[in-house]
Parts: structure tokens; sequence; C-alpha cells
């Protein structure tokens, strides 16, 4: 046998790199798509979520911000739950027209300024390395104890 077929003999079809490969395409194909990003958040992380936020909340849709929710807090709300909240929230604010940019915060959360009909109002909003919103609050007075347009946090879930 010369050395040319001893190379083709290692890699011929059916062999371990080829077994070895389908079981590394059987894992990847096994984990969730959120759980797969191994890439750390970008500087438009939470400004891609703010973005989509406001595409949800501007479009009246639960299920949509249901969706953008971390676990944890898909798990604490539900969609009903969140159409009141979004109803609370809009009473305070009507559509929102633009956001600002983040005027503080870091890769996992923001402070935005948003300009809705009503006027002009502070935003927070802090999301997990899978870019999910963790915490979302809109008020005229983000220091308040009580917040009419809050969703995670200590906020008493809408019904409470």
């Amino acid at each position: 046998m010369t050395r040319r077929n001893e190379c083709r003999g290692r890699h011929a079809p059916g062999g371990a790199g080829t077994r070895l490969g389908l079981a590394v395409a059987t894992i990847i194909a096994m984990v969730p798509a959120w759980a797969a990003r191994a890439e750390p958040l970008t500087p438009f992380s939470v400004i891609n979520v703010s973005e989509a936020l406001t595409r949800a909340y501007n479009g009246r849709d639960a299920v949509a911000l249901h969706q953008l929710l971390a676990p944890a807090l898909q798990a604490r709300y539900t969609p009903e739950m969140l159409r009141t909240s979004l109803s609370l929230c809009r009473v305070l604010t009507g559509e929102i027209l633009r956001l600002s940019t983040p005027s503080w915060g870091t890769r996992s959360y923001g402070f935005f300024g948003v300009y809705a009909e009503t006027g002009v109002f502070d935003m927070v909003l802090e999301i997990d390395e899978a870019e999910r919103v963790v915490y979302w609050t809109i008020s005229d007075e983000v220091t308040s104890r009580e917040q009419q347009c809050e969703v995670g946090g200590s906020a008493p879930l809408p019904g409470d």
C-alpha cells in the first residue's frame, strides 16, 4: 500500500472523522438558538431591544412583548397580563414617537428619553446576555417606588 492510499483509507466515508462530524452536528442542532449565542452583548444590543420594544408597544402587541422578555419574566407575566400593563403604560404616554439614544448605561442597560404623545418620559431598560428584557419601565419619575408602567423588578403583577 502506498502512502497515498494510506491517507485515503483514513478519511474514507463512514470513518471516525465522519462519525465525529455527525455527532458535533447533532449536538449543535439540539442547542436552542438563544443558548447558542456565544458572542457578548454589543454596544447596540440595548438599542436594538429598545427599538423592538417600541414596535411592540406602539403596536399594542402583548405577544411580541412577551417574546422579548427573559425566561423568568415570561414565566411571571402572561400575554394577557402584559396587555393590561401596556394599557396602563399607554394611558401615561400615548404613542411613543421616538426614543433618544441611551443617555447613560452599559451594554446591558440604558436610560433613554421617551418622546411620546403626552410628553417626555424616562425609560430604563435592562437586558440579559441573550438580549431579552430583564427590567423595563417608562416613568415621569423613575425614583418613585410605585410605577404605572413597569415590567420586572419588584413591580406588582397586573391585577394584584
